[in-house]
């Protein structure tokens, strides 16, 4: 919802129309709504109305590597619709995926690689167990 409301903003554009979202109880898009964010869930159901997701013409799978049953079933119904809409792109896209497995998991698909910036990682451990989660982290970055 965040992520969509953020795109129309930067877009100039009203959440809803151009711009929207769909998660469980609640479809913030119409039929003008081109860039649509949808958890991997509601994309499921929606396969089960259009099974081709005909509405559709790009598709972009983001957290790939997270592998929830949701999103592995979305990679199997993917696959088959993409034997039947040659027209449909599909993006699947992850900071520590295993590339070439899904290369040829989706028939050799092309592979681009945009490297990252790594920022350095410092882990603090407590003397003892803290009863007080927040407060120890107040007290730790203070």
């Amino acid at each position: 919802m965040s992520v969509a409301a953020r795109v129309a903003k930067e877009m100039d554009v009203r959440l809803g129309d151009e711009v929207g979202y769909t998660i469980r109880f609640e479809d913030k898009s119409c039929q003008n709504t081109r860039l649509k964010y949808l958890t991997d869930g509601m994309l499921l159901r929606e396969s089960m109305i259009d099974p081709t997701l005909s509405k559709y013409g790009v598709i972009v799978l983001d957290e790939a590597h997270e592998r929830t049953l949701s999103t592995d079933i979305l990679f199997g119904l993917i696959k088959e619709v993409l034997k039947k809409r040659k027209d449909l792109k599909v993006v699947v896209m992850s900071a520590t995926l295993n590339a070439e497995r899904f290369q040829n998991y989706f028939t050799g698909a092309p592979l681009l690689d945009v490297p990252g910036r790594m920022f350095p990682v410092e882990i603090f451990y407590t003397p003892k167990p803290e009863t007080d989660y927040l407060a120890a982290a107040i007290k730790t970055v203070s």
